[in-house]
């Protein structure tokens, strides 16, 4: 049962974070109701997490259970805290580096594919100048 409690931790943490730059302006304006926002994005985050969560998480499910918790909790609460303190903040890096800092406790850390995520951050922000240019 803890294990769910961190992933849903985490995913109402993912909503509370990332549910303004979905629909902060269509609240603030008027437009989109807040209760109609709110439904729509717990919709959403849960579809999304069914589809989609294994891809994403997929390196959790190599750990030991407990790393797992432990990653899953301290990414959730990671992203509270920077919520709360209204700093803007990726879900997938605070995720990254909760199993980045137990693969390194634990001595399995692998950079090879950490070069590779962070290749991505890196690249696509540029690619999409690019492609907007």
């Amino acid at each position: 049962m803890w294990k769910i409690l961190s992933g849903v931790f985490l995913g109402w943490s993912l909503g509370a974070n990332h549910s303004a730059n979905i629909f902060g302006t269509g609240v603030a304006t008027g437009v989109v109701k807040y209760r109609t926002a709110i439904l729509l994005t717990s919709l959403f985050v849960l579809i999304g997490s069914v589809l989609e969560g294994m891809k994403t998480l997929g390196e959790l499910s190599r750990v030991i259970p407990m790393e797992a918790f432990c990653c899953t909790l301290a990414a959730a609460v990671t992203m509270t805290i920077l919520t709360l303190l209204a700093v803007p903040a990726s879900t997938s890096q605070a995720i990254i580096g909760t199993i980045l800092g137990a693969g390194i406790l634990s001595g399995t850390a692998d950079f090879s594919k950490l070069y590779k995520i962070v290749s991505c951050w890196v690249l696509t922000p540029i690619g999409g100048i690019i492609f907007a240019y």
